[in-house]
């Protein structure tokens, strides 16, 4: 009779601790699942990484004239964006060398002033 005790209480505790309480924990867990999807708030995009992501080290081509040396038509590649309207980028002579002008490599242009090279 004593082993049927011990194995009753084992069984009863296997059964309540393992089945019926992973039951409720599954229950919980679906309900927080569904919470979240209900009352989620989507974090805020951030323009500059939407910026990043169309720009960033793709190749571009001036629109504008800068200065005797920066002329429209100019290739060149975007380095960094500092903000919305605002990009460093680096230009290239027609032999694929780095165009150096003032001592600078890299120059501050506007958003307007290039467009995308295919």
């Amino acid at each position: 009779m004593i082993i049927f005790e011990i194995l009753g209480k084992i069984f009863i505790e296997i059964l309540f601790q393992g089945i019926i309480i992973g039951f409720f924990k599954l229950i919980g867990k679906g309900f927080k699942k569904v919470g979240e999807l209900l009352f989620s708030t989507d974090k805020p995009i951030d323009p500059i990484k939407v910026l990043e992501k169309k720009y960033l080290h793709k190749k571009i081509e001036l629109t504008d004239n800068l200065n005797e040396q920066l002329k429209s038509g100019l290739k060149g590649a975007v380095l960094e964006i500092i903000d919305k309207d605002k990009v460093f980028v680096e230009f290239y002579d027609k032999k694929g060398k780095q165009i150096k002008w003032n001592n600078e490599l890299v120059f501050e242009i506007g958003m307007n002033q290039f467009k995308l090279k295919n």
